[in-house]
């Protein structure tokens, strides 16, 4: 029943700007503030159950990243762009969360750079 209240009162607010994902109390009223990090997981494991997607457990964090970051490469950002939008300082950083369609490339270009993770743009 919770979740349902959240759904309907998200739709209604409908924000125009500030957090997308903003607290939303029992009672179902959205307030300004964003979700504490600690609440999306959760919340998002919520919708995908909701949503009859398979092991909804399985998804966290790291795997949303991942699947940004390979979306993106796969429409065609380049990887500074990708970086500067995620906000990663390190190229080696990115590079643990995009696949690449040359499994060997990404090593190349691994061995090419510093063994420190400070490589900034």
């Amino acid at each position: 029943m919770v979740r349902k209240n959240n759904r309907r009162a998200f739709e209604l607010a409908r924000p125009e700007a500030g957090p997308v994902f903003r607290l939303i109390d029992r009672w179902g009223h959205v307030g300004q503030d964003s979700l504490h990090a600690d609440s999306l997981i959760p919340l998002l494991r919520a919708i995908f159950t909701d949503a009859g997607i398979v092991d909804p457990a399985d998804y966290s964090g790291h795997s949303l990243r991942r699947g940004f970051a390979n979306w993106a490469t796969g429409n065609g950002w380049d990887l500074k762009t990708l970086m500067e939008y995620v906000g990663w300082k390190s190229m080696q950083s990115a590079l643990r969360y995009v696949d690449s369609a040359d499994p060997f490339a990404q090593q190349r270009i691994e061995l090419m750079l510093p063994s420190t993770d400070d490589t900034n743009w």
